[in-house]
């Protein structure tokens, strides 16, 4: 009689209200992590950390600086725009970025294609050969066994 979205509806409805800037809730979320784990140092230097403790959050693991170092492309106009037509350029760029690496993408694809059809030719080219010398070793079996019985 009672379904289970019944005993849903209280936590679906109730939303958590979302930080209004992304670069501010990761600044946050650093803090705490830091907070965290200045706490958890304080508490190994004091004293051995018992299991009983609450667990940190794991550090994340070193990355070389060679991998840490990416550089992220950046897509500036030459010449100085406002926002709405940096925004409309990057769009714009963005899309031939995108219609270069769909056909990239494709051309891949004939590519493979062709690779395989030559791959099939091979393939069927070699059976023919094989088909024929087994019709040719089955001959000559006929052959040698009409000798043995004639």
């Amino acid at each position: 009689f009672l379904s289970t979205s019944f005993f849903l509806i209280p936590y679906i409805m109730t939303e958590s209200p979302a930080p209004p800037d992304p670069a501010e809730a990761r600044k946050r979320r650093k803090e705490i992590m830091q907070s965290l784990r200045a706490e958890g140092e304080e508490t190994k230097e004091g004293e051995a950390a018992s299991a009983d403790s609450e667990a940190l959050p794991p550090k994340k693991r070193k990355v070389s600086k060679k991998e840490s170092k990416k550089t992220q492309v950046r897509y500036d106009p030459e010449v100085p725009m406002d926002k709405e037509q940096l925004a409309a350029w990057r769009k714009e760029a963005r899309r031939v970025r995108n219609r270069e690496s769909a056909a990239a993408s494709r051309q891949r694809i004939r590519d493979r294609i062709n690779e395989l059809e030559g791959e099939v030719g091979q393939w069927k080219q070699k059976y023919a050969m094989a088909m024929e010398r087994l019709e040719q070793l089955e001959s000559v079996a006929a052959a040698q066994q009409a000798e043995k019985s004639g």
